[in-house]
């Protein structure tokens, strides 16, 4: 089967005596055409990738049962690889914002799944640039892919440049903007038309200040209107306006100059911001994030639209994560028990103080949360009262299940 398999990886996988339709076909998953475009060269796309990258780099991750309660058990062995350290030499938040950064920028983001016995050990990053995914069309792998399975991963290490083969269940594999459900595609292709039309607005700005002029000039004077002379007038000011350090126009007596469409700055910057504007559309981040909305910043921004922002952008990445980990490090007799990965974190992890604690007072007052699970979302400490684990109501007057005449649990009478 290893010299099968080889064989496969050296080519010699293909008979040139057979026929066309009969040729097995093993390729690599793609998405076409490369289109090389620094990530980082427009403002408002690098703001949205690290926005996201550094969202998700501040979940905790956990395992939950059917009933949503923590286990205890699973995360005892998780905790210190998903939220402390993924494999020597990096801390969490590092690593998951790299992935993050990875999935958007390059479109996939893998990771290595070491385990010794059963156990996790590691997550080892592995660059996008230097994997290739391979979809077995022709059962070539069969005997090496058990159960049927078409899908593998070949890595080249970029210090060594060994080849490395991986199946599925060995990879953390993070897709973004995906057109086929296999592989991911990267941003900046999806954004490319908007990218470019960008940078040419760009460049369109500086060469006009470079130049020292932007506008069509009208000349008035007295002299002979013929084309010939005309053009050649034309051609004298065209010359001296060629150079930039040409700031004033020299003209003869009888002459005046005036322009009469000297500003393109308006029309540049409705071109540049709708451009910003798609790009946020693009990511479903919102233009006061970007601290694009009137020079308030995130002053404007309210519960509502961060609630609003966090169940359209942020919950679906997460979700994403929560089922590839579920998939990929749970076992099949856990998953059918109901065990999931899922975040630790809430929406109002990405509420500013004042409209955290708003929202917590009446989810404590509406008994949605008890007093401590309340006191635990703000990092403050449980409280000894009993009543802080009991749910309540009418703004924490009753207990949940009185009527509104037996207030506190009073009995009739």
């Amino acid at each position: 089967m290893f010299e099968k398999l080889k064989a496969y990886w050296n080519g010699t996988v293909y008979s040139r005596n057979l026929k066309a339709r009969d040729r097995p076909h093993v390729f690599e998953v793609g998405q076409g055409k490369i289109i090389r475009v620094a990530p980082g060269g427009n403002v408002a796309f690098a703001t949205c990738v690290e926005l996201l990258s550094k969202y998700v780099a501040q979940i905790r991750w956990g395992v939950f049962d059917r009933n949503l309660a923590s286990a205890d058990a699973a995360n005892s062995t998780f905790d210190p690889i998903l939220n402390v350290s993924p494999y020597p030499g990096i801390n969490a938040y590092d690593f998951w914002r790299q992935m993050e950064w990875d999935r958007v920028t390059e479109g996939n983001a893998f990771a290595y799944i070491h385990t010794e016995n059963g156990m996790l050990k590691e997550l080892i990053r592995l660059a996008p640039e230097n994997m290739k995914v391979y979809w077995d069309d022709a059962g070539i792998l069969d005997a090496f892919l058990n159960d049927g399975r078409k899908l593998v991963y070949q890595y080249q290490d970029p210090l060594t440049s060994k080849f490395y083969v991986f199946l599925p269940e060995e990879i953390l594999h993070f897709k973004a903007f995906s057109a086929n459900g296999i592989t991911g595609r990267r941003a900046i292709d999806v954004l490319y038309n908007t990218v470019s039309a960008d940078a040419d607005v760009e460049s369109a700005m500086r060469t006009a200040v470079s130049n020292g002029f932007a506008g069509t000039i009208v000349l008035s004077y007295t002299s002979d209107l013929s084309v010939t002379k005309q053009k050649a007038l034309q051609s004298q000011i065209k010359d001296l306006l060629s150079n930039a350090d040409n700031v004033i126009l020299p003209l003869p007596a009888g002459m005046s100059a005036s322009n009469i469409s000297n500003d393109i700055k308006s029309y540049y910057e409705t071109l540049k911001e709708m451009d910003t504007q798609a790009i946020s559309a693009f990511f479903g981040i919102p233009l006061v994030m970007l601290n694009i909305g009137g020079g308030t910043g995130m002053g404007t921004f309210s519960t509502n639209q961060m609630t609003q922002f966090y169940n359209s952008t942020i919950a679906p990445i997460i979700n994403q994560y929560s089922v590839e980990l579920t998939a990929k490090l749970l076992p099949i007799k856990q998953i059918r028990a109901g065990f999931t990965f899922d975040s630790n974190n809430d929406v109002f992890d990405f509420l500013d103080a004042q409209s955290k604690a708003s929202v917590l007072c009446a989810y404590a007052g509406a008994g949605i949360l008890t007093a401590n699970e309340a006191r635990k979302s703000i990092k403050y400490r449980p409280s000894s009262d009993p009543g802080a684990n009991r749910l309540t109501q009418r703004g924490g007057t009753g207990t949940l299940g009185d009527s509104a005449d037996n207030e506190g649990g009073r009995s009739d009478g």
